[in-house]
């Protein structure tokens, strides 16, 4: 697997009422649709999603762990830090990191994302794809 230099980004958002349980503090699974979020944003700019589904690609999620530090609350502003740390011609393994305003670690995680066709078989993508991701 191709290790990467590529640069963090970022996405900024805010924890709104319906983000949050009973206590004001963030339901777990709203980090993952964040993630989702940021790895969609980072996309973008190099090689969106909608061009790879048009070249018949989906990357699904095959592993997912992530690691709760300090709990996010209502009305927090968060960025979430997304970041290709190795990539070849059939998966990514990204991570992530989010922090609250004040810089505070609210949770890091990794993925590893697979390249597959439209019926979930695995497909590797080609080397100028590769080229166009790792940009």
């Amino acid at each position: 697997m191709k290790k990467t230099n590529l640069k963090k980004k970022s996405i900024k958002l805010k924890v709104y009422y319906y983000d949050t349980d009973k206590m004001g503090v963030v339901y777990h699974s709203n980090y993952l649709k964040w993630m989702e979020i940021a790895r969609t944003e980072y996309f973008r700019d190099v090689f969106p999603y909608k061009s790879m589904e048009e070249l018949g690609f989906i990357l699904p999620v095959k592993m997912l762990n992530i690691d709760y530090i300090d709990s996010a609350k209502y009305d927090d502003e968060i960025e979430v830090f997304a970041k290709i740390e190795e990539i070849n011609n059939i998966k990514i393994r990204f991570s992530y990191e989010m922090y609250d305003s004040k810089n505070v670690l609210k949770a890091k995680a990794e993925t590893v994302n697979v390249f597959v066709d439209n019926d979930g078989n695995l497909k590797r993508i080609s080397d100028e794809l590769l080229e166009k991701l790792t940009k």
